[in-house]
């Protein structure tokens, strides 16, 4: 898969936490407390698993990115406004990305990310990389994103078998974001890619680069009656996130992620389609 190019922007200064949650502030202290918390409620509430990895406030417009490299615009009094997956300039996580501990903060200010766009002849990448846009090169006027996790994998290094399968399943696609996870099933790499002004479809292949399933955010009120129900039953306690995700894997079974909140405590709990629990985390 060619590399993703890096555009800039200038941002005067804008702060950016390495472990941040959605429940932290990330670059949203020149706001009220009040707005932040509208802000950082309505991220976990809709975007239930990502990180706010920087904010910038400019004028009347709070603009967040996710580290999936999607981005969300808000009003400085923490109302929702619009929302951006940032497909047609990509991302920096790649192999110039940063890595931090647990404490460190950095701020990014203006510079001149230049590369190529992911599927461009001037990128590199490693073997068996398929062509996922026709867009030429591109050198200026966004903000890339940097690498905030070690879970995060260079786009550019993505293993041949997943370029191949994005390639040839998911031809004009784009790769926003990539990650090494542990779900129930083990270790994983999860692939989010997106075609014009969509949420991202995640792909999730095993440990040696076999795609197993997608995943697709929902609304948990679009939820079968048989796994709201059990939501229910078993987990009474807990208050539910506005938005779950589908499972869909190559047999076409489908499975439902449920992401639940009680006081401190967050849980994900992934359901078979007869409402039996296939995964608690």
């Amino acid at each position: 898969m060619k590399k993703i190019f890096l555009a800039a922007i200038t941002f005067s200064t804008i702060i950016v936490s390495c472990t941040s949650t959605t429940d932290e502030m990330t670059g949203l202290e020149a706001i009220t407390p009040n707005a932040s918390e509208l802000i950082t409620t309505y991220i976990a509430n809709n975007f239930p698993d990502t990180k706010i990895v920087s904010s910038q406030t400019a004028k009347d417009t709070v603009t967040t990115e996710l580290n999936t490299g999607e981005e969300l615009k808000f009003s400085t009094a923490g109302v929702y406004i619009a929302y951006a997956n940032n497909a047609n300039w990509g991302l920096a996580a790649d192999s110039l990305g940063i890595t931090c501990d647990s404490t460190h903060t950095d701020s990014i200010r203006s510079g001149d990310h230049r590369g190529v766009k992911h599927g461009d002849k001037g990128g590199r990448g490693g073997k068996g990389g398929g062509k996922h846009n026709n867009e030429s090169t591109n050198t200026g006027g966004r903000h890339g994103h940097d690498r905030h996790s070690e879970n995060e994998i260079a786009i550019d290094s993505l293993a041949a078998g997943i370029n191949t399968y994005i390639s040839t399943n998911y031809s004009g696609y784009t790769v926003l974001h990539a990650e090494t996870d542990t779900i129930c099933e083990g270790v994983v790499t999860e692939v989010l890619v997106t075609l014009a002004s969509a949420q991202p479809i995640k792909l999730v292949f095993d440990a040696t680069n076999v795609y197993m399933f997608k995943a697709e955010r929902i609304e948990y009120s679009s939820m079968p009656t048989v796994i709201s129900t059990a939501v229910t039953a078993n987990y009474s306690t807990y208050t539910i996130m506005k938005r779950s995700e589908t499972y869909t894997s190559t047999d076409s079974s489908i499975k439902y992620k449920v992401y639940l909140k009680s006081s401190d405590t967050r849980k994900s709990v992934t359901f078979n389609a007869d409402g039996t629990v296939s995964c608690e985390k």
